[in-house]
This record gives structure tokens, C-alpha cells and sequence, in this order.
């Protein structure tokens, strides 16, 4: 069986992450998989080693190409720089297209899988019996002009198997495309609860330095650096409110983004130079996750927040914004973990304050949080995405 995967990137993200436990978990006897990948971003391919050996990796863009336009990119309030970055842009589009149609050529698939739906463009050039599209996060979300959510959903028309992360993001696709119904399905994202459990006792990539840290009281976000989606600012907020009344815990941060310096200037405008670290950027980052007090998650939107789960099989009490999508369906609504709304710090504030004064309520979270993890165990996901995978063959 020949199976083409296609995504973005293998930077460190969650839906990298994902797509890297799938390659590992698959059955890969019978099979022959193909895993192209858009940029080639050098020291940044972070998943890469993670890759099993059996498949076979193709990048589209050149490192080169893609260093110009981020070059240009940095500098795009000038208008000289912003005429440029988009030259580059289309450049590395034209690239893209060429270089995918150049590895196609002569190529037949049983299935393609096209995870990160970046391939929809150029779906045509795939010979397939069978295509498959991940949806990572609400469509409307990221598409905000009503032609363009048109246009994916014509695209999407010509997949076989539309899958989704959760049953709020398969209901809202539904929503918005109700054509499409018959060929939506759900499935959780795997994890692979004893290797984050046992990874979350490394400290091999953490200096001498930083561990001082790890023995710090303190409540943890992850993600990156990005205000628009993850909302730092409701956050820090929310964080400062804590503090006034009390709060002796400190904020780490665990990310990087281009969002960095703005958000240094509100942890300055907020006062809080002395209580907020933001760490940067880690590989393996369930160490610093594992021994927080909290986890809280405070995005704008979602589509099954990874690190949720994530802090959930570290056994850490959570607290989450209720955006769409994901939170309240992993928190079952509020019963494993705190729910608020988005932006309202006020709540946040109160939240915090409560969790970590209530012993009982605390240690019920934590036994609540590993209890409700092991619905995401990767035996199951596996399983149903074998299953899609085979179907119609």
C-alpha cells in the first residue's frame, strides 16, 4: 500500500507533533510511505530525528529561499521591504508547486493524506484512489473573508475523508459546510501517555541553571508566542490580579514566537519583570510541565489543544479559556479542569486563587486529570485511523 503524507513544516508544533506520532504508531508492514513536506527551514526541522526510519522525507521549498522571505518579512513596515517579502512569497509559492509537480510526476498512491490541508491547492497533481484531509482548527477561525472559506470548501469537495480533531470542530465544519457532512469524522489526536510520562522525568536538555526553576512554586502556559491566538495579555492580566491578592507563585512561559518583545513590554507595563520567565523554547518541555502547581491555557481559539492533554497525563490541574474548539470537550465541560471566557481576567484571577487555596479540590483535579488522559491513549486513535486509511483501498 502507498501512502503520500503532505504537511507545512516539522517545526515544533502541536500538529507537527501529532502527525509524527501517527508516522511512528502506523502499522508500516505492507506499506510504503511518502512524507513531503512544504519548508525546509534549517534548524528549525525540529521532528525530523523523530521521523521512522521507513519513511521517505521530501522537502518542497529550499532553506535558502525561505531565509530571503523571512529576512523581508522582519522588515515589512518599509514599504521597499514589503514590496520584496512579497516577491519572495510568491517565489516560494511558484517553487512549491514546481517542485511538488516534479516529485508526482509518474507517481500513483493508494491513499494521500494531507494533514495540515495545504495540499488542497494542488490536490489535482495527486494520483490517489483515496484522499484524506485533517481539519486542526476551526475554519472560520483562520479564514475570516466568507470567499475564501467558499473556495476551501470547494476544494474540500474532492477528498474522500474529511477528518476532525474533536465534535465541536466535526459539528462547526458541519456548520459551515453542510455538503460535506457525509465524509466528516473525528478523530482524537494520539498520545503516547507512558513516553510523555517518562519523558516528563528527563531533565537531560534543561542546564544546571534552569533546574533551580523546576523547584520553584509556579503555574505554566504553553504555546507560542503569538497574542492574536494564544492571548497572553488576558493572562498576564489575570496573573497580576493573583499576585495583588496574594499569589506567591511565579508565571513561566514555555514558547517562542515572533510576538517575544511585545509581550516583554506588557510583562514591564504589568510589573512583573520578577514574576514572569519566559523560557523559550524546548524540545522535550513535560518536565517544566509535570512539576507546575497549574496549567493554564488562555487562547483565542483552538482545535484540540495538544497541550492540554498533554498537562492532563502529567497530572497538573487545569484551567482554560472556553474557546472554540476543544477545552470544554477535553475538560468535559468544566468537570476536569476550570473553564472561563475568553479574555475575562477577572475570572482567571479568581480561578487561580481558588484551585491553588482549596487542597481538596486540588488533589481531586489532579486524580481527575490522569483519569480523563487515558481517553486519548494512541491504541485508539491508531486504531480508527488505520481504519480510514485501508477503507476503499
Amino acid at each position: 500500500m502507498k501512502i503520500l503524507f503532505y504537511n507545512g513544516s516539522l517545526r515544533m508544533g502541536g500538529a507537527e507533533k501529532i502527525l509524527v506520532e501517527i508516522l511512528n504508531g502506523l502499522d508500516k508492514k505492507d506499506k510504503e510511505i511518502d512524507l513531503v513536506i512544504s519548508d525546509n527551514v534549517l534548524g528549525e526541522n525540529f521532528f525530523e530525528k523523530e521521523l521512522p526510519k521507513e519513511v521517505k522525507l521530501t522537502y518542497l521549498i529550499s532553506s535558502d529561499l525561505i531565509e530571503k522571505t523571512k529576512f523581508y518579512k522582519s522588515r515589512k513596515k518599509n514599504i521597499f521591504y514589503k514590496i520584496m517579502y512579497n516577491y519572495y512569497m510568491r517565489r516560494e509559492q511558484k517553487e512549491k508547486t514546481i517542485n511538488l509537480a516534479k516529485f508526482l510526476k509518474d507517481k500513483k498512491y493508494d491513499v494521500v493524506v494531507d494533514f495540515d490541508m495545504g495540499l488542497s491547492k494542488n490536490i489535482d497533481l495527486v494520483d490517489a484512489k483515496k484522499r484524506i484531509a485533517w481539519i486542526h482548527s476551526p475554519i472560520d477561525s483562520w479564514y475570516r473573508k466568507k470567499d475564501k472559506i467558499k473556495r476551501l470548501g470547494d476544494r474540500l469537495k474532492k477528498y474522500n475523508t474529511l477528518v476532525t480533531i474533536c465534535d465541536d470542530m466535526k459539528e462547526k465544519t458541519e456548520k459551515l459546510y453542510p455538503f460535506l457532512k457525509d465524509k466528516l469524522v473525528r478523530i482524537y489526536n494520539p498520545f503516547d501517555i507512558e513516553k510523555i510520562q517518562d519523558q516528563s522525568k528527563d531533565l537531560s536538555e534543561i542546564t544546571e541553571e534552569k533546574r533551580v526553576l523546576l523547584k520553584e512554586g509556579y503555574i505554566i502556559s504553553v504555546g507560542r508566542l503569538d497574542n492574536y491566538s494564544k492571548d497572553y495579555y488576558t493572562l498576564l492580566k489575570g496573573f497580576k490580579g493573583a499576585k495583588e491578592r496574594g499569589l506567591t507563585e511565579k508565571l513561566y512561559i514555555l514558547g517562542e514566537g515572533e510576538e517575544r518583545k511585545l509581550i516583554e513590554s506588557w510583562i514591564d507595563e504589568l510589573d512583573l519583570k520578577n514574576d514572569v520567565i519566559l523560557l523559550g523554547k524546548y524540545r522535550n518541555p513535560y518536565p517544566w510541565i509535570k512539576n507546575a502547581k497549574l496549567f493554564v491555557h488562555s487562547s483565542r481559539f483552538e482545535g484540540l489543544p495538544t497541550v492540554l492533554i498533554e498537562a492532563l497525563i502529567c497530572g497538573v490541574p487545569v484551567i482554560s479559556s472556553d474557546c472554540p474548539t476543544g477545552p470544554s470537550e477535553i475538560l468535559k465541560e468544566g468537570t476536569i479542569g476550570l473553564l472561563y471566557d475568553v479574555g475575562d481576567s477577572e475570572t482567571l484571577k479568581k480561578q487561580i486563587l481558588e484551585l491553588l487555596k482549596n487542597s481538596i479540590e486540588y488533589k481531586n483535579y489532579k486524580e481527575r486529570a490522569i483519569k480523563r488522559s487515558l481517553d486519548f491513549r494512541k491504541e485508539i486513535s491508531l486504531e480508527l485511523i488505520e481504519k480510514e486509511l485501508l477503507e476503499g483501498k
